[in-house]
């Protein structure tokens, strides 16, 4: 019967969280949807028997969105179901398509990008690398069998399909690691904590920028590619400080590119936009992530435009390869173009809604932190400061009032005043110390610390309380019992002590003709019960020192803060009660069952 009750529950525990991976992802799972939603019209453009590839692409793509809770299981799950994928395409004898990595499918790819980028992102590295190298490994053999040994590849789309699927590893294990995030050092000047921080941006732009020079054959077409090139890298990585100038200035820089290499006549062939080079690729889309994350929206949006017009501008102004066919290739390029435009502004907007509620939650820690703080500080100067205080109004009236008829009387009351005085501020520069985290130097044991010996500190108390009102007619007579007999936790006892100590403050600022006041400190098996009572007849019109109406408030807050009961109020014939119940922990729990 257990579990036919649990299984209700979990169902919709695993809904919400799944909802809730949709909602964090939403703009990876429109994409991916788009790309498949594409696949599929290939597919079905391709046969009948192609369709069987697509719910193998399905699971990759949802592998892909799962990753981010289970990023090692579905790593692991996404390089199983390439292999099978290969194996079913190898059999139906279906020549796969591929867009820049050799009979590798478009969903393939990305969700295998965004499995090793999620696994070095969200694990450590001991099972991010062991992840990587098997969906590496299907990556490998798949293209072995998916081509197969009839087929010939020219040794250019070889070098060109090894050379992508390395700078798609570089980018997703740069990214990854880019996105745990790196402690910044003390000393690290602005450009050095910069350059900590992008170091995964100007590893994989310097491989691009790298592989780029390698396939310029002439000397003079590189130094355009080089200087080109180089200035978007650097402006890629200056972004985040400037977010707005950077990508108008890379507009600028690849509109100016794509002239000089019209000019010289220098021919650029890529697979991705045509003619663009994929140093400019890589550049302008982190210039577009980086300027969506940081820029103000409008100022974002005219950044965005810029980049986007000049790339349109560089793919029609450079001249390509000789063997496009321009209304096909065009309309590719432009959907590719859109793809990566989308998986840019999208990830900048990703970052932007994580930077939004990274600064809103801190700022609601540090508002909590300091409402915690002036609560706890109101609280120790209600119970410690005002405790004394109100001692010393009361000792000074009742020396007013036997100034005349007992003058002895009212001088040892000035003596009791200043002892008092002395021990207010003692508490307070104690107060000041506890709250900086150091107690003064020479500072003795006073009764506000509390002890785990709560019943001594109780009797100090009472002491205290019993010196400040001797001799003067109005001092009410103190009754302590204690009933223990086992150490209680510090907080415990801390709050027990604060409980007493407001509500005998209580009864000589607030009561009226009180002569008796009990004290009863009990424990049972879990709870330490604290009782205050008075014979007051009523209350004062006035107050001593006014009523500034906290007290109770505290004394609540205090109870309540470890999980306990408290009430105040009238007591049973005459009089106030003050009642408190704190629980005492498992430890105590355990030590009563032996």
């Amino acid at each position: 019967m257990s579990i036919s009750a649990k299984t209700p529950s979990s169902a919709p525990g695993i809904v919400r969280r799944l909802r809730t991976l949709l909602r964090e992802q939403w703009i990876f799972a429109a994409a991916l949807g788009t790309v498949l939603l594409g696949e599929l019209l290939l597919l079905v453009d391709s046969g009948a028997r192609s369709l069987l590839v697509y719910p193998g692409l399905v699971v990759m793509a949802v592998l892909a969105l799962l990753a981010r809770r289970w990023p090692v299981l579905c790593g692991f799950a996404g390089a199983f179901v390439l292999a099978a994928n290969s194996a079913l395409i190898h059999l139906i004898h279906f020549d796969p398509y591929s867009f820049g990595l050799a009979a590798i499918l478009l969903t393939e790819n990305i969700a295998g990008v965004a499995l090793v980028l999620t696994a070095f992102w969200r694990t450590r590295k001991r099972y991010a690398i062991p992840v990587t190298a098997l969906l590496v490994l299907s990556c490998l053999g798949s293209i072995h069998l998916r081509t197969g040994s009839s087929l010939v590849i020219a040794p250019e789309e070889i070098s060109r399909a090894i050379g992508a699927g390395f700078l798609e590893l570089v980018l997703a294990i740069g990214t990854g690691l880019y996105l745990r995030g790196t402690q910044p050092r003390s000393d690290d000047t602005p450009l050095q904590a910069l350059v900590r921080r992008q170091w995964p941006v100007i590893a994989v732009l310097f491989v691009f920028l790298f592989l780029d020079l390698i396939s310029m054959g002439a000397v003079l077409p590189a130094v355009v590619v080089l200087l080109g090139g180089g200035v978007l890298s650097v402006l890629a990585v200056l972004a985040p400080t400037r977010p707005v100038e950077a990508p108008m200035l890379g507009a600028a820089a690849v509109a100016l590119m794509a002239v000089t290499m019209r000019l010289i006549g220098a021919q650029s062939d890529t697979l991705l936009l045509g003619p663009i080079r994929p140093t400019v690729i890589a550049a302008g889309m982190i210039l577009l992530a980086f300027s969506t994350r940081y820029a103000p929206p409008r100022k974002a949006v005219w950044s965005g435009a810029a980049l986007v017009v000049s790339a349109l501008f560089a793919m029609t102004v450079t001249p390509g390869d000789e063997n496009y066919d321009w209304p096909s290739d065009a309309l590719t390029f432009l959907f590719m173009g859109g793809l990566l435009l989308v998986l840019a502004v999208g990830t900048g907007v990703y970052f932007r809604a994580r930077d939004n509620e990274r600064a809103r939650t801190v700022e609601t820690a540090v508002s909590s932190a300091q409402q915690a703080e002036r609560m706890a500080l109101a609280r120790e100067l209600h119970d410690v400061v005002a405790h004394h205080v109100t001692g010393i109004v009361v000792q000074a009236q009742a020396a007013q009032m036997v100034a005349e008829k007992n003058p002895q009387a009212a001088t040892d009351a000035l003596a009791r005043i200043a002892d008092s005085g002395t021990e207010a501020l003692t508490a307070m520069r104690r107060l000041v110390a506890s709250m900086r985290g150091a107690e003064p130097a020479g500072a003795s044991k006073a009764t506000e610390q509390a002890t785990t010996n709560l019943e001594a500190d109780l009797a100090a108390l009472i002491e205290g309380a019993r010196r400040h009102g001797a001799d003067t007619e109005a001092a009410p007579n103190i009754n302590l019992r204690v009933d223990i007999g086992r150490q209680i936790p510090q907080e415990v006892a801390r709050s027990a002590l604060r409980v007493v100590q407001e509500s005998l403050t209580n009864s000589r600022k607030h009561a009226f003709d009180v002569s008796q006041i009990e004290i009863d400190v009990d424990v049972s098996r879990t709870h330490l019960r604290t009782r205050v009572t008075d014979d007051g007849s009523g209350s004062h019109a006035r107050p001593v020192g006014g009523s500034g109406g906290y007290g109770l408030v505290g004394m609540r807050e205090r109870v309540e803060l470890l999980g306990g009961r408290f009430n105040a109020g009238p007591g049973d014939h005459v009089g106030w009660r003050v009642e408190a119940w704190l629980p005492l922990g498992e430890q105590n729990e355990q030590e009563d069952s032996r």
